[in-house]
């Protein structure tokens, strides 16, 4: 299963922690606001009450209010604001704002010298509504003693609700925004901060593909190790590439003066001679695989000038035939491979269809996705379609295409193995010999 990338991953974090800051910053502050909102609303009912109490006389037993009072609220019927004192558990005045709410029962009363704050209180003059509710109990000289007197005062809730309401509104659109902004400067700086990924990931593509030998771009400290070791590799894989083929060829050397001497012994038994230079060919067959080889790190090999090269070389070879051999080439056709290797394959290939040719022979060099493409078309006789199959199987050998171009053809698939590349042999469909497609990969 693929991994998630790091920025599916840092989106995924933020949305996730904006989805639990979001809620929870809205859950304290709604709780600070409304807090706030609920003490000053029982400093203003305190100071209402306060001045009923220093409106309020007591005559005797009997109570008195003046008609109209400092507070402009109680003296305006439906301000939402009311006034109530209870006097020997008898509502003895209610303020001219309770005009059209009589009332008959008010709350519990506190002790002398207490006050009470109901924040929801269903008053039962007005079911459909919620008020805040402030009670406070003092005491006044009467005939014979000191008696309680309870002052009350109503407030709607309907204004304080729709102000909540609307600050709540306020606030959740504010952190939506809030949400969009965070979200998109995180992509911002994401796109920042992974830029140096980006530019690592295109350098050492770039180096995969051959277009550079090594890690040159400049990263941030922290990539520092990662790109010298990179680099350090690439150099010792070259080393190493290098004093392979040097030990092969010093092989091949020193395999070829022995095999020589003995194979001009006098007087050597023909069986035994036949043996050594099946020997030969197999030691020198044997090297050139292993010699040939495909690194991802190598630098890669342009095709057409190779190509326009070898096509020259046989003009020459077969200018008795009078061949036209021509040449389609793309300039973004590139062998991710050892130019000894590319030159093999082209002058093998190439020398076949000249020898099968009548007229002319076709070389085709396109790049495509992720395939680089090599396509021989000849108007010689062709191959047969049963000896193709043949030819296309595994471990199967080439020698027997047609005469002389056997060690070329074994030569070929050897290549194409090592660099795991695909070989087609197929009809050519405009000069109607041979067509032999050879298709190698080469990295995005």
């Amino acid at each position: 299963m693929k991994e998630v990338s790091l920025r599916v991953r840092s989106v995924m974090l933020a949305v996730v922690m904006l989805g639990l800051f979001i809620p929870t910053t809205t859950v304290i502050l709604d709780k600070a606001y409304t807090s706030s909102l609920i003490q000053a609303k029982l400093n203003e009912l305190k100071l209402m009450n306060l001045a009923l109490v220093s409106a309020f006389e007591l005559d005797g037993a009997i109570p008195y209010m003046p008609e109209l009072l400092y507070e402009e609220q109680l003296n305006i019927p439906d301000s939402g604001y009311m006034g109530l004192i209870v006097f020997r558990d008898n509502i003895v005045w209610q303020s001219a704002s309770a005009l059209h709410h009589p009332m008959s029962s008010p709350p519990p009363a506190p002790d002398v010298g207490e006050e009470r704050f109901l924040s929801q209180y269903p008053a039962p003059f007005d079911e459909q509504k919620e008020y805040f509710a402030y009670a406070f109990t003092a005491e006044f000289a009467s005939q014979a003693d000191f008696e309680p007197v309870h002052f009350y005062i109503f407030n709607d809730k309907s204004e304080f609700s729709a102000e909540h309401k609307a600050f709540l509104g306020t606030v959740w659109q504010g952190m939506l925004i809030l949400a969009a902004g965070m979200l998109a400067l995180l992509f911002v700086g994401m796109n920042r901060v992974l830029a140096p990924v980006r530019a690592l990931i295109s350098d050492i593509k770039q180096t995969a593909r051959g277009e550079q030998n090594t890690l040159e771009g400049n990263y941030p400290v922290e990539f520092d190790g990662l790109k010298n070791s990179i680099n350090q590799l690439l150099q010792f894989e070259a080393q190493q590439r290098s004093r392979y083929k040097n030990r092969l060829g010093d092989l091949a050397h020193s395999l070829k003066t022995p095999l020589a001497v003995a194979m001009n012994t006098e007087n050597l038994p023909v069986q035994a001679k036949d043996a050594m230079q099946h020997i030969n060919q197999l030691i020198q067959r044997q090297l050139k695989r292993a010699s040939a080889g495909q690194s991802g790190w190598q630098t890669a090999v342009t095709i057409g000038p190779i190509a326009h090269k070898v096509c020259a070389a046989l003009n020459k070879v077969y200018q008795d035939k009078r061949l036209q051999i021509e040449l389609t080439d793309d300039a973004n056709a590139r062998f991710l491979g050892d130019e000894t290797d590319l030159m093999e394959l082209l002058g093998n290939l190439l020398d076949n269809a000249c020898k099968a040719a009548r007229k002319r022979v076709h070389l085709t060099l396109q790049n495509h996705a992720r395939w680089c493409e090599i396509r021989i078309e000849d108007d010689g006789p062709g191959i047969p379609e049963e000896k193709r199959t043949n030819l296309l199987k595994r471990g199967e050998r080439l020698d027997t295409y047609t005469e002389g171009q056997g060690i070329g053809l074994a030569v070929v698939s050897d290549l194409v193995d090592i660099y795991q590349g695909r070989l087609k042999i197929e009809r050519s469909a405009t000069l109607e010999g041979a067509s032999i497609t050879l298709e190698f990969p080469y990295p995005d």
